[in-house]
């Protein structure tokens, strides 16, 4: 007899994972099918020079379901807490405290220096208005439906260049996709120096997911290496086709929740509606590529206090040092340079030409740590996050509905995006499920 499985899940990232953790109350036979050889989707971390780092996601935002879960599973954290904004442009780095300063540095005309700094004060002050405790507040629903390039609109040229390389390196999405509501988290809240926003996971993004695969339910399996190739309706039921290595199998479940990014799901899902397929085209997911540098900084202190470098024209969009202000006892600190912009880079992990290509460029920008290189380690993301768009915005409630007994849960249905907004997807979607009488 074919068994029916009460609960499958596509997917063991955030969303897959906290899905059955959401279950794992009930007396369910759930399924977790992980297509790669481990979990964890984009938070994978990776040891880099002695300590975790993070190659993919890389902080655990306040007040979100996040923190919550980090907290119920005693995660260690570290509080982000930016002192300093920094701009790379043509040859030059500042890195200050003020915009005054900042913007002083730079090689720009006098009125892009204006226009900038003026930016950049009216972006701190929206961000105080908007903003409280980390958590953006309700009056900035409004902001959802206006994108950030039509705020760049008679910027000088160097000036808008500037805001709309710091877009891409703290968000995935360019200037003309990102809403201005969520500018204010990915753009806004580093130039105002806010510290009460993101927390550091100390032993890395993925030591979460592993806790929640740790965590489960006794009824739950998560077996990764089987890549499902197929869902559709079949009886009442929904039947799961996977493959692992040449094996062919097929599943039958009450209950499938599609945990994957969302370029992937209409190729999964037989027979979905218009309505949704529509949905899913809006919630843009562009790929993206990491590189993570170890250095040491010892006799450099200024150094420690890098928090966040937009890098125009360069091979990747922004650096951000995770622990701003902690100078680490072996004095090595570690840079993500996030090249968003750059896309999907297939091999770049193990490309040694291309990977010194980018370090040369950071040392373009870093020119005292030439020579105290120890460390980097790359990544490259197919599908990235989700682009937090007025587009996507307004396809939300499509993109969250329920065909059936087929659920939908990711950063891509979240009205937040990121790692934080698949936890909340996943509490959703279980909540979803526990509605359900289906069960026996």
């Amino acid at each position: 007899m074919t068994t029916i499985h009460d609960v499958i899940v596509i997917g063991a990232g955030p969303a897959g994972l906290a899905v059955a953790y959401y279950l794992r109350d009930l007396d369910l036979d759930i399924q977790v099918l992980e297509g790669s050889g481990d979990i964890g989707g984009r938070t994978r971390s990776v040891d880099l020079a002695g300590a975790p780092v993070n190659t993919g996601a890389m902080f655990i935002y306040r007040g979100t379901r996040a923190e919550a879960l980090a907290l119920e599973l005693d995660q260690v954290t570290s509080p982000f807490r930016p002192e300093t904004y920094g701009v790379h442009i043509d040859g030059v780095t500042s890195v200050a405290r003020s915009t005054a300063e900042l913007v002083g540095k730079l090689p720009l005309s006098s009125e892009s220096r204006k226009a900038l700094a003026d930016f950049m004060e009216g972006l701190s002050r929206e961000y105080m208005a908007n903003v409280s405790g980390g958590t953006i507040k309700d009056t900035a629903a409004g902001l959802v439906s206006e994108t950030v390039a039509a705020r760049l609109v008679g910027l000088p040229e160097a000036a808008r260049r500037v805001i709309e390389t710091a877009v891409r390196g703290g968000s995935v999405g360019d200037a003309s996709q990102l809403s201005a509501k969520y500018a204010l988290r990915y753009l806004a809240s580093y130039i105002a120096h806010e510290d009460n926003s993101r927390l550091y996971p100390v032993n890395g993004m993925q030591a979460l997911p592993r806790a929640l695969a740790a965590n489960v339910g006794p009824g739950t399996t998560i077996s990764t290496g089987v890549r499902v190739t197929g869902v559709r309706g079949l009886d009442g039921l929904l039947e799961v086709t996977a493959e692992s290595g040449t094996q062919r199998s097929v599943l039958l479940a009450r209950h499938v929740v599609v945990a994957v990014p969302a370029p992937q799901v209409a190729g999964l899902c037989t027979g979905l509606p218009e309505w949704k397929n529509v949905a899913l085209k809006a919630a843009e997911t562009p790929g993206s590529s990491t590189l993570t540098i170890a250095a040491n900084i010892q006799g450099l202190p200024e150094i420690a206090d890098w928090s966040f470098v937009s890098t125009v024209g360069r091979k990747f969009d922004a650096i951000i040092n995770p622990q701003p202000g902690i100078f680490p006892e072996d004095g090595v600190v570690r840079f993500t340079c996030y090249g968003n912009s750059a896309g999907f880079i297939p091999g770049f992990e193990d490309d040694e030409q291309l990977i010194e290509s980018w370090i040369d460029d950071f040392l373009e920008v870093a020119p005292s740590l030439r020579g105290r290189i120890v460390g980097a380690a790359a990544a490259t993301w197919e599908h990235c996050f989700s682009v937090l768009s007025p587009l996507r915005n307004d396809a939300l409630p499509d993109l969250q509905r329920s065909v059936g007994n087929l659920h939908f849960a990711g950063d891509y249905t979240s009205e937040t995006a990121g790692t934080h907004g698949a936890y909340n997807e996943a509490y959703r979607a279980a909540g979803e499920i526990r509605e359900r009488t289906d069960f026996p």
